[in-house]
């Protein structure tokens, strides 16, 4: 693993959540395809809010509202847990990275009214509207993090806590490296993943039916 360092565009900001919704609408960005490519996956990140999910969030939220993982889990492959697979025609590593599913209307799953999860919601929900983007430096990892100055809630209520925002935003990160670097090692032992093999993104709820 990488070392990680989390770096703040701000010193300090109030917020307090107003349960209005307005972060529950799942961006997917029209001009990207269902595989992206590593020189578009910084814009697809910029452009998308899709809410990414980890193992054990998963697991929580199946075994706390009686649900299987394919009602709520919204993956380009049929999900089995894994993330990290090996494209159709074999010359690529795939991250097809578990993401909330979202309705027709773009919200997402679980919103009605208001979330029907919100004391088991993913980190990536309880981060917002503070974000994450990622970049390498000298094979260390910087995560810069901001925020969204359009959500209702922010100049609201009490001063964010910045120590949480840190140790939340290196959770969500490590928990995701730790699970692509466990399923990437399997698969180079297996011989399926070999030199030189492009490595993409997915973009699912894509119109591609597996």
């Amino acid at each position: 693993m990488p070392r990680v360092y989390v770096s703040l565009s701000f010193d300090r900001v109030r917020f307090k959540c107003q349960r209005c919704g307005a972060c529950c609408h799942h961006r997917r960005p029209s001009e990207f395809s269902e595989l992206i490519p590593p020189e578009l996956v910084q814009r697809f990140v910029e452009r998308s809010n899709l809410i990414h999910l980890n193992e054990d969030e998963i697991s929580r939220i199946s075994r706390i509202y009686g649900l299987r993982p394919e009602e709520f889990v919204d993956t380009l492959y049929p999900y089995d847990g894994r993330a990290v697979r090996i494209s159709d025609d074999g010359s690529g590593v795939v991250l097809d990275i578990p993401v909330l599913k979202s309705k027709p209307d773009t919200t997402c799953v679980f919103y009605d009214n208001g979330c029907r999860i919100y004391p088991h919601r993913p980190r990536a929900c309880r981060l917002f509207p503070f974000r994450i983007s990622e970049r390498e430096i000298a094979g260390d990892v910087v995560l810069s993090i901001d925020y969204n100055p359009g959500c209702p809630g922010i100049g609201k209520g009490d001063y964010a806590d910045t120590r949480k925002i840190r140790e939340l935003a290196v959770e969500i990160f490590s928990k995701r490296m730790n699970a692509i670097t466990r399923e990437t090692k399997e698969l180079i032992a297996s011989g399926s993943i070999k030199p030189g093999m492009v490595v993409y993104r997915t973009m699912p709820g894509g119109p591609r039916t597996r």
